[in-house]
Formats: C-alpha cells, structure tokens, sequence
C-alpha cells in the first residue's frame, strides 16, 4: 500500500466507509437507555459519527461527486448485506443448532422496513451532508467558513436528515412491523444522536479530520483548503 498515493487513500476510505456502514445497521438494532425510562440514543450511534468525517474527508480532499458516489456503494453494500442475513434467517437448520439459528436470528432479522428505511435515511442524509459542505465550501469567500465550521454545519443538518428519516420510518408505531418504538422515545433518540454525534464530530475535525485531508490534499499540490 502506498500511503503516498491519492488513490490508495481513496481505496482506503472507501473501504472504511463501507466497513462502518454495514455495521451500523446492526448495531443500531439495540436500544440504549443508560438507567433511565426513555431511549437515549440506538447502538450504531457508537460509530455512525465515523461516516460523516469520512464524507468530509472525501468532500475536502476530492470532490463532491466522489463522496456521493461512496455513499452510493455503500448503500448498495449494506442493502445486499440485509437481504442476504434476511434470506440466512429463513433458511433451515438442524435441530441440535436452534439455539444457534434463534440468537442468530435476534442480530439478522431485520425486516423490509428496516431495511429500506436504513438504506433511504442513510443515502439520503450523508447526501445532504455532503451536499452542504460543498455548497459552504464552494461560496467561502473571504473565508467566512473555515473547515471546522464545514463540517460542523453540514454534520447538524445531515445528522438531522438522517437519523429523523431513520427513526421515523423504521420505528413510527404505526403497526407496521415488530419493532417499533413510542414517540416520544424515537424524539428522544433523534435529538440525542444529532447531538452526540455533532460534539464528537467538532472534536475529531481538528484531530482527525483536518490532518488527513490536508495530508491527502499535499498530494496534489494543485489543491488546497
């Protein structure tokens, strides 16, 4: 691997992003409450944050048209993945492994719903996300947004898109499936998971971030934050 090479970064990036978005879909399945009577934030929260800086990233160091292309692969990666633990769920088993079969079932039986709400709010929000930071980009003249501020403004919104897609359409107590949730716990959780992955987003750009896409950017000496 060479870790000089704009393309291997691209490889690397898009790997990760695939990587976590597969297992935000399942992580999210568990509801976290810390102790208290409502729902604080899903489980895939715990690494949701890590797709947005990636976005930026790929934003920053390449172009809008190529992170949106990522998130792309990644929907359709994590829409194969679901369809496929959905099919392994209905396929027999021996008897000797039901046990088995049952807390594997308890991870991969998502349903259609869930499926499809996961794959639209994940599309559609880290699209709006990328679409915010290269509009701010795109008009910062003077310098009236710094990079922090890019990614920070751009989280917000689409962490907004997103998780109130997600949480609306996937557990709205309609009587559509299983697994849905109060109202007022799937607020709770909206607006907690906006929050949480905002701040660890605004602490990672100077840490993380920054320093990877100015390094990623050196390699191209034509471009520059």
């Amino acid at each position: 691997m060479n870790w000089n090479n704009r393309q291997s970064w691209l490889l690397i990036l898009t790997g990760a992003y695939c990587v976590i978005s597969v297992m935000m879909n399942y992580l999210c399945m568990k509801p976290m409450s810390f102790g208290t009577s409502c729902v604080w934030m899903d489980g895939g929260l715990l690494i949701s944050w890590m797709v947005f800086l990636i976005s930026n990233v790929l934003v920053e160091a390449y172009d809008k048209p190529t992170a949106v292309q990522v998130t792309g692969i990644a929907t359709v990666l994590t829409l194969m993945v679901s369809i496929l633990g959905l099919i392994e769920v209905h396929l027999p088993t021996l008897p000797q492994y039901a046990q088995q079969a049952e807390h594997f079932a308890y991870i991969f039986s998502n349903g259609p719903r869930t499926i499809i709400s996961s794959a639209i709010a994940f599309y559609v929000g880290n699209v709006v996300n990328i679409s915010v930071i290269a509009k701010l980009r795109s008009s910062n003249q003077g310098g009236r947004f710094t990079f922090w501020s890019r990614a920070v403004v751009s989280t917000i919104i689409g962490q907004i898109v997103d998780n109130t897609l997600f949480q609306v359409l996937a557990f709205a107590p309609i009587g559509w499936s299983l697994y849905e949730m109060l109202w007022h716990d799937i607020w709770s959780a909206i607006g907690i998971s906006v929050l949480f992955e905002t701040i660890v987003e605004a602490a990672f750009v100077p840490l993380i971030t920054l320093p990877l896409t100015r390094h990623i950017q050196s390699l191209d000496k034509d471009k520059q934050i």
